[in-house]
């Protein structure tokens, strides 16, 4: 691991080109292929839990009965923020510190509820969480995607000559394109032309099976970027939305 690189350490930086090279060697890479390798699974359980709760308690509030119904549910939204500010800022670096509810600066059940339904911390959590399966799709489907094609590509010299399988590109067909340019001059046209030829491509030797696997490496390097740089991006949300300022509680906007 990159000296100094540990997986909590207040607000995260703006990655470097350095950071980008080493992305491997990072310990918050690794950080953040678990953060969003769980956001699916969490994703799908918050929103299920979140919208059946809401959607019952809100349906039988005019029986009085559903309104401990929504309060238990935003109840549980808080508690899932708390572990989330724990997920997001182990495990992506972000500067979510504990949250201070205004619910228990007040006294009496009136007071109580007042203060929990305007807190904008508890409207935060709740956009987190309903967020948070969008977050999770997203997520697995590029965690799919960067691991599949550059562990298959990587993996070439192991399988390029294995009967029945083959390495490279196919096309059902050959393709040929033309690439003209004509430039008048004078009483003359004179043109340039280039013919295309798109053809299958099968690895057949070591050394080309090896080439591949390098560009395994490249794809696997570039996306482990990309994925360091939607995990920035979470982290960024989730201080956004789980960590409000005092101003943003009081609506009050800094100055800037």
């Amino acid at each position: 691991m990159v000296p100094g690189d540990v997986l909590s350490t207040g607000r995260l930086a703006r990655p470097t080109a350095r950071d980008a090279l080493l992305a491997p060697l990072r310990a918050r890479t690794y950080g953040t292929l678990v953060y969003l390798a769980l956001a699916f699974p969490l994703g799908l359980v918050y929103f299920v839990g979140t919208t059946v709760g809401l959607s019952v308690g809100l349906g039988l509030s005019v029986l009085v009965v559903g309104l401990p119904v929504v309060a238990a549910t935003l109840g549980g939204v808080a508690v899932v923020a708390a572990g989330e500010r724990l997920l997001a800022h182990h495990l992506l670096g972000a500067d979510v510190t504990d949250q201070e509810w205004q619910v228990t600066q007040v006294t009496g059940p009136w007071d109580r509820t007042v203060a929990f339904l305007t807190d904008v911390a508890v409207w935060g959590a709740l956009v987190f969480v309903l967020s948070k399966l969008l977050v999770g799709v997203a997520a697995f489907t590029l965690l799919t995607v960067v691991f599949t094609v550059s562990l298959s590509l990587l993996a070439a010299p192991l399988y390029y000559d294995a009967p029945g399988v083959s390495a490279g590109v196919s096309l059902p067909e050959p393709t040929t394109r033309e690439l003209s340019v004509v430039v008048p001059w004078e009483q003359f046209e004179v043109g340039l032309s280039f013919v295309v030829r798109l053809t299958s491509w099968t690895v057949t030797t070591l050394p080309e099976a090896v080439a591949v696997s390098v560009l395994g490496a490249a794809v696997l390097l570039a996306g482990l970027n990309v994925l360091n740089a939607v995990g920035w991006l979470c982290a960024r949300w989730a201080e956004l939305t789980l960590a409000p300022t005092a101003d943003d509680r009081d609506g009050v906007r800094p100055d800037t």
